[in-house]
């Protein structure tokens, strides 16, 4: 009988490739001698890792169907650790006599009751053991018992008669290393899992001819020159029995080795490239809006969604289906997406997933059954392919640049150093990869902390200023509107700039989102504390109007000097001051916003 796998969830698990391995190789043999992660991680298995939550990257590594620990990037060191699980243990404590604790007779027990190891249990240790590192216990037949961290030195250990010497992490009776002497390859584990592929691709196949059908437009399919989008492409060919255009938005952030295999991938399959390339546009962009963040990605409004959106109307005459590769346990916004949907930065694209519920392992099997030529930037070590200074990437994928495309790495790091040195950021904001938020997250704030850096929670602009700079997205599809996104050069303070919003109109501000809303005849407002505004409507002279209004007036309520030059001339006595500054009253206001062009000292000579 097959045994389970209690991987951590989500639980989207993916074949070891040789990057991965050599990571985990070089951790284990810096943690407990030259040459144990060879024996520990060998070339004759069939290894999987699962990602697991953490402040940065973390795998689980899976061996013979046993979990023999966790690959976890360390931000401070920029390194990696491999953390151990019991059967982890067992099998390197059957290799090295490095990094061990032997426990008194008795001990266990207390241990196995959930006890962590006190030095009075200590019977011996290595003495090359520091403080945090990972430990395995001994029973005094020298069988390893458990794993744990180290927190205290093993010199310690020996020196002190009482303390706290091993957090545990694992323990149980004294055994053998689970260890399956049968050698393993891909090829078996295709062999092995065939009748369950072919159950996912008939299905997927499926859905792909019932949605051509139904939605009766040209179909593309997105190709990112990942591995989900190359196996979605290869479903459809089966499904339609045709190879369709490629869809494909190069950002100008690509891997040189993402745009040759989408290029080679397109000559084999005799298939058209449809798409934008946007150039400089991100360098063009970013000294205006700043390093994109996670909680500000106008990157993809300006490099992707904005061009994809023009193509769409350019060269697919308005109406398109497209096939991609997204799947629900990419990310947690992708969970809740449905399989056929639509994106309104995108007019006239109905999006369908056909692998949406594969998972990473799944997909990986599907291509080496299929023979399939992938990215090779896979095999260097990369999880996912995209814009290579994606902020939504761990620190520990971004570090992997510096090794593989030294060039790339110095040109964006380079940009940040000197944003950095602009607004008077802190050494290691750049280095650390704090940038990657506009409003830091306690989690980073805590990593700040503990680094000894002075980071602030925000990311802060100028002081004397608050400009607005506007991105702006255009839906050439009439029926679809327009949408302009812009960011102020500064947080917003949302309730004093909704004492003035509502010269545009019903206003409301929610603290807990961090967010006002404004609905202004038939546009709406969105503003962020972070700064960050999008305006909708169905006009695009409108909104963009609107726009350069909503500048003025946040700098009206942010700057305003109580000098009441504004107070009298509203004929229908809405403006008056409170607590200093200017406040509008919604039930006397009538939206006719005369007042945004009455002098003012914020924003007028």
């Amino acid at each position: 009988m097959p045994r389970k796998v209690p991987i951590s969830p989500p639980g989207d698990p993916f074949p070891a490739m040789d990057g991965h391995l050599e990571r985990a190789i070089l951790a284990i043999n810096r943690q407990f001698g030259e040459g144990i992660g060879e024996r520990v991680l060998p070339p004759d298995k069939t290894i999987v890792m699962n990602k697991i939550s953490s402040l940065d990257a973390m795998y689980e590594v899976v061996v013979d169907g046993h979990i023999l620990g966790r690959l976890r990037f360390d931000i401070p060191e920029h390194n990696y650790t491999f953390l151990l699980t019991l059967e982890g243990g067992r099998r390197i404590g059957a290799l090295t006599r490095e990094k061990w604790v032997s426990l008194h007779d008795g001990v266990l027990k207390f241990l196995k009751d959930g006890a962590n190891l006190m030095v009075p249990g200590v019977a011996g240790c290595d003495s090359g053991i520091k403080e945090n590192d990972e430990v395995m216990l001994m029973d005094s037949d020298g069988v390893v018992v458990g794993a744990g961290i180290a927190r205290m030195s093993g010199a310690d250990m020996a020196r002190e008669e009482k303390g706290y010497a091993v957090k545990m992490r694992g323990v149980a009776d004294a055994s053998a290393p689970n260890i399956n002497p049968k050698t393993s390859s891909w090829d078996d584990a295709v062999q092995a899992n065939e009748n369950d592929l072919i159950l996912i691709e008939e299905e997927a196949i499926n859905f792909i001819t019932r949605t051509a059908q139904r939605e009766d437009a040209p179909v593309v399919v997105g190709f990112s020159g990942g591995k989900d989008s190359l196996v979605v492409y290869l479903l459809v060919e089966k499904a339609l029995g045709l190879s369709p255009p490629m869809f494909f938005v190069n950002t100008g952030l690509e891997f040189p080795e993402t745009i040759r295999h989408i290029e080679e991938f397109a000559e084999t399959h005799n298939v058209a490239i449809i798409g934008h390339d946007s150039g400089e546009q991100f360098w063009e962009s970013v000294d205006v809006f700043g390093p994109p963040a996670r909680d500000f990605r106008w990157c993809c409004k300006v490099l992707k969604l904005g061009p994809a959106a023009k193509s769409i109307a350019e060269k697919l005459g308005g109406h398109v289906l497209t096939f991609m590769g997204q799947r629900k346990l990419e990310s947690f916004q992708r969970s809740q997406e449905s399989r056929v949907s639509s994106n309104p930065w995108v007019p006239g694209q109905k999006s369908a997933n056909p692998i949406q519920k594969w998972n990473a392992l799944e997909v990986w099997l599907y291509i080496f059954r299929e023979k399939a030529p992938f990215n090779p930037l896979y095999n260097r070590g990369y999880h996912r392919m995209g814009c290579y200074l994606c902020p939504s990437s761990p620190l520990a994928e971004l570090d992997s640049i510096r090794e593989t495309h030294p060039g790339l790495y110095e040109r964006w790091t380079g940009k940040l150093r000197t944003w950095a040195k602009r607004y008077g950021f802190a050494d290691g904001w750049a280095e650390h990869g704090f940038w990657r938020w506009k409003n830091l997250p306690q989690g980073q704030q805590n990593l700040a902390e503990n680094l000894g850096l002075d980071i602030k929670s925000t990311r802060e602009g100028p002081k004397d200023q608050l400009d607005l700079s506007i991105v702006k997205g255009v839906s050439p599809c009439k029926d679809s509107g327009f949408s302009l996104e812009g960011q102020f050069s500064a947080g917003v303070d949302l309730n004093r700039v909704s004492r003035v919003m509502p010269i545009f109109g019903s206003t409301k501000v929610s603290e807990s989102l961090g967010a006002l809303r404004t609905k202004s005849g038939e546009n709406s407002i969105t503003m962020f504390s972070s700064g960050s505004l999008v305006v909708r409507g169905n006009d695009e002279k409108s909104i963009e109007r609107l726009a350069g209004q909503i500048g003025r007036a946040v700098q009206r309520a942010v700057f305003c000097q109580a000098c009441g030059s504004c107070i009298p001339q509203c004929e229908h006595g809405a403006l008056n001051l409170n607590e200093g500054k200017v406040s509008v009253d919604p039930e006397k206001c009538v939206n006719c916003l005369k007042c945004d062009n009455w002098p003012c000292p914020t924003y007028l000579g």
